[in-house]
């Protein structure tokens, strides 16, 4: 089986006691759709960071908000995550000096 790394992945950060840990999923089910389904059903609780990664092309998203609206549709108020929010200070891999190698 080949490895396709140039693609959009996403993981959770979900606490326990006083500690935080990604569970674990294989990485073909590391899609969208999966993780707001679980994070819908109580699969995956106390989240408190979605992100949202391209390895190949060196980025990474916050989308903690965005899955927790898909994931609770009906709710004025989704649970709101105890996260710091980067978003703005976001710095892609070639501002932070690292060199990546992109196939066409």
């Amino acid at each position: 089986m080949a490895l396709n790394l140039d693609m959009t992945f996403y993981s959770v950060i979900c606490e326990l006691g006083n500690c935080y840990y990604t569970p674990e999923i294989d990485l073909e089910q590391m899609s969208l759709a999966r993780i707001i389904g679980e994070v819908r059903d109580g699969q995956l609780e106390k989240v408190r960071a979605v992100l949202e990664f391209n390895p190949a092309e060196g980025w990474c998203n916050d989308v903690t908000g965005d899955v927790l609206s898909a994931a609770f549709p009906g709710d004025a108020d989704p649970p709101e995550p105890d996260w710091s929010d980067y978003r703005d200070e976001r710095v892609d891999a070639r501002r932070a000096g690292i060199s990546t190698v992109v196939a066409a």
